[in-house]
């Protein structure tokens, strides 16, 4: 921990009257600064006034879900917020019986159905329900493709095969209503406390879309779960405990899979995410893998 992040963590808690007694810097902020104490987190931006800070402090400050951490401060890059004692649910999960997984899965399903049900905020543009919103995931998705096939940076016949599909179901993404939707939603950003109760803990990512674009961080953990693994749970994180996933997502959160063609739809939200993931990191091999997975499922 750095001794002007440690100092700057300590006044942020005193400012609000907090005590520091045991404080220290969490190794789970990936892009941000994280310090615990024994009952609070602070959470410190690396981008004050970006994008996540602005959905995270609307979101914890206006909202106050039953299934989130309490706002017990906030200044201009960082929240400070109620610590849920318990353990991740990336981390619990291989230690759980079929029958307690399949619980959590109901449960995830319940608090996003509540999230759904959010009203969105009206005159912030983050939040902006444009009628264009499938356009430009398609956009994105050509885009990144593009770059990737000139740049050889995914093979001839995968990028040849996605944009056939792509072309072929560019017309799937038709606008449709929008809701208040985590896509990031994967069992690190959730945990479970010693009763059983389920806390979601981040919502940098909140955005408005159609409701089943939650579902592809599920479909790619059911494939590479250890996706979200840091390198101490890596080599314990075994596909094999995830082949149920998606069979209980469908089960308890059925209006997800209402839309027409929604494995394609699925599939779709899945591609653009992982080109651009290519993009951004051109020796990856996973991303390459589940592509080739998800056009297999829907393409035969």
């Amino acid at each position: 921990m750095r001794a002007e992040e440690s100092m700057g963590a300590e006044e942020i808690l005193r400012k609000h009257g907090l005590s520091a007694d045991g404080l220290q810097q969490s190794k789970s902020g990936f892009t941000n600064a994280l310090f615990l104490t024994e009952d609070a987190v602070v959470k410190i931006f690396t981008e004050p006034g970006g994008a996540g800070f602005q959905k995270e402090s609307w979101f914890y400050g206006n909202i106050a879900p039953s299934y989130a951490p309490k706002l017990l401060g906030a200044g201009e890059d960082y929240l400070v917020l109620e610590r849920i004692k318990g353990e991740g649910l990336f981390r619990a999960w291989r230690h759980m019986t079929d029958e307690k997984r399949e619980d959590m899965v109901r449960c995830i399903a319940e608090i996003n159905r509540e999230l759904n049900r959010t009203a969105l905020p009206e005159g912030m543009p983050l939040f902006d329900s444009c009628r264009n919103w499938g356009k430009k995931l398609l956009g994105r998705m050509e885009t990144a493709l593009g770059k990737l096939r000139l740049n050889q940076g995914i093979p001839e016949g995968l990028g040849r095969r996605a944009a056939e599909f792509i072309r072929a179901n560019a017309g799937l993404l038709q606008e449709e209503a929008l809701f208040l939707v985590n896509p990031d939603l994967h069992f690190d950003n959730l945990i479970v406390t010693e009763d059983g109760k389920l806390f979601m803990i981040d919502f940098e990512m909140l955005e408005a879309a159609p409701a089943d674009y939650a579902v592809h961080v599920w479909k790619r953990m059911e494939i590479h779960p250890f996706n979200y693994a840091n390198e101490e749970d890596d080599p314990l994180t075994l596909p094999e405990d995830y082949r149920f996933l998606m069979t209980w997502v469908r089960k308890y959160a059925p209006e997800l899979f209402a839309y027409p063609k929604s494995d394609v739809r699925i599939a779709m939200y899945s591609l653009v995410y992982e080109l651009e993931l290519l993009c951004d990191f051109p020796k990856a091999v996973n991303p390459v893998e589940r592509i080739g997975k998800y056009l297999e499922g829907v393409c035969g």
